[in-house]
């Protein structure tokens, strides 16, 4: 181990010896155009050590001569920023995420909406509309001709479209296209899609294109985040449970069977936050993956979940109309429908989670 003192905090800290030198970042390390290493771990020696180390540019730099004959330059701040204990202090105190019910939602309303003229002609509506997707899990495109051309131009302004077997724009009614409730004009709960894929979409984006001779279908929206913060404040146990408990989920019509098992709430393995909630009830499986001694405990913590999402107080209901594309995050954001009358259809699309979270980084929105 070697003993780094922090020039800017005087903290000591006590850094491996062979991690410091598979980080070096120099031009003999690191493509300058890849940003790949150029080596891997045995190219170097499993014992290598530090023969000598000094300071420069008022100690904000740690120079090393390594025992393979290689020099190296760090920068200080670089390697204390690359611990364990930064990483999970900037995620747990990162202030870059809101949690929101209905009355938080509304106030923030503003910050939502974005014309597609916009977004066409200037790169900075774009962040603004991806910084929305981060920071609330949701956002409008507004002033977009109803049609399911103009739809797809919105959305890959900003997003590639993810395909899978619904396609990649979907245009859907009640007409029994797949072997799915969306497909019908009935109340949609609370949910979150793709429950039954081994990765979920990370966005969803839906237009009204038209709804005539008829009423209701009006959409609510529940921010997964807000609830699931209350369910650990409220129920640590249930909490603890649907954090931990494989949960199966499962979609078959003819030529395609998915089926996928997953926690309900997915939190990230080192820093412990949120990542994910996977709710949908409509597409749960055979559940057995617990004991049957244990299936009241569980059944119990589900509905302390489903309790929350169903308050009142958390749903915010709008109506979709012609003109108006909603996106938002499907790994935060639950999403229902009330059920209508009349001829409705609607166009849509889902956005890989990889594609989501690449965006937000080149844009500098998260890191």
């Amino acid at each position: 181990m070697i003993s780094l003192k922090h020039p800017k905090t005087g903290k000591i800290l006590e850094v491996d010896e062979f991690w410091l030198r598979y980080h070096c970042r120099c031009v003999e390390c690191v493509d300058a155009d890849t940003k790949q290493r150029r080596y891997n771990l045995f190219d170097l020696p499993a014992a290598v050590k530090a023969l000598k180390l000094s300071y420069k540019s008022d100690q904000a730099l740690l120079l090393v001569e390594w025992s393979d004959g290689h020099k190296a330059n760090y920068d200080i701040d670089n390697i204390y920023n690359s611990q364990l204990d930064a990483l999970i202090s900037r995620r747990t105190s990162s202030t870059i995420y809101t949690p929101w019910n209905r009355s938080t939602i509304l106030k923030h309303e503003q910050n939502l909406c974005f014309s597609l003229s916009a977004l066409i002609n200037n790169d900075d509506v774009v962040k603004s509309l991806v910084t929305s997707l981060v920071r609330y899990g949701i956002a409008f495109i507004n002033e977009v001709p109803p049609t399911p051309t103009m739809t797809e131009l919105a959305i890959r302004r900003v997003f590639p479209i993810m395909k899978t077997f619904f396609g990649e724009l979907w245009t859907f009614g009640d007409r029994k296209d797949h072997a799915d409730t969306a497909y019908t004009k009935l109340y949609l709960g609370s949910h979150t899609d793709n429950t039954y894929f081994c990765d979920a979409a990370g966005l969803q984006a839906l237009h009204c294109i038209e709804h005539v001779n008829g009423e209701g279908g009006e959409n609510f929206f529940v921010d997964g985040l807000h609830v699931v913060q209350e369910l650990k404040r409220e129920n640590p146990k249930a909490y603890e449970l649907l954090c931990r408990v494989q949960v199966p989920a499962e979609y078959i019509e003819p030529g395609q069977h998915h089926r996928h098992t997953a926690p309900i709430i997915k939190t990230d393995p080192v820093t412990g936050e949120f990542v994910q909630i996977r709710v949908n009830e409509y597409d749960r499986a055979i559940m057995d993956t617990l004991p049957q001694s244990e299936m009241a405990n569980f059944h119990g913590s589900l509905r302390a979940l489903l309790e929350l999402i169903r308050e009142e107080a958390n749903q915010w209901q709008l109506k979709l109309s012609p003109g108006t594309i909603v996106i938002f995050d499907n790994w935060r954001v639950l999403h229902g429908r009330m059920a209508y009358t009349g001829q409705r259809t609607m166009s849509g699309a889902y956005v890989q989670r990889t594609d989501f979270v690449s965006k937000a980084r080149v844009l500098g929105i998260i890191e």
